[in-house]
C-alpha cells in the first residue's frame, strides 16, 4: 500500500500544505535573521530583525507599520538609513508614501535598537522548503 492510500487523507494533507505555504508568504510580522547576506551595513555579526507589513505613516525621522490586528511597529529613520525602491537606492522615503496597502520590509539590528538600517518597498519571500520556513530579503539595492 502506498503512503496515500485513502484519497481522503492525501486530499486534507495536500490541502494542509497549501494553507500551510499560503499562510506564511501572506503573514505579517517581524523575523530574527541570523544569517543575513554580508553586504547589509548596520549588522556587524549578520544578524537583525526583519519587519514586515503595510505603511501606517512615514515622515523625514519615523516610519511605523501597522499589522491587520493593530500592532504597530515604529522605527527612527536617520542619515543612514539605505531607502531601495526595488532594486534601486533612492535617496529619500518620499516614494514609500505610494505604497498604499502593500507590504513593504524594515530591516533593524535587533529589538532594542528602533533604527531603520533599510526599508524596501517589497515584501520578503517566504516558503516552505521541505516542511521549514525559508525567509529571503528583498535583494539589495544598488
Amino acid at each position: 500500500m502506498g503512503r496515500f492510500s485513502n484519497p481522503f487523507c492525501f486530499i486534507a494533507t495536500l490541502l494542509l500544505a497549501i494553507i500551510a505555504v499560503s499562510s506564511v508568504a501572506a503573514q505579517q510580522g517581524q523575523y530574527h535573521i541570523k544569517k543575513a547576506p554580508s553586504n547589509i551595513p548596520g549588522l556587524p555579526d549578520r544578524s537583525g530583525i526583519a519587519t514586515y507589513s503595510p505603511l501606517k505613516a512615514i515622515d523625514g525621522s519615523t516610519i511605523q507599520l501597522k499589522e491587520e490586528d493593530g500592532i504597530v511597529y515604529s522605527f527612527t529613520l536617520d542619515a543612514g538609513t539605505i531607502f531601495c525602491q526595488g532594486e534601486t537606492k533612492v535617496s529619500d522615503w518620499s516614494f514609500l508614501k505610494k505604497s498604499g496597502k502593500r507590504i513593504i520590509t524594515v530591516l533593524t539590528q535587533d529589538e532594542e535598537h528602533k533604527n531603520a538600517l533599510i526599508i524596501w518597498n517589497l515584501p520578503p519571500k517566504i516558503s516552505m522548503v521541505n516542511g521549514n520556513i525559508h525567509f529571503d530579503l528583498p535583494p539589495m539595492c544598488q
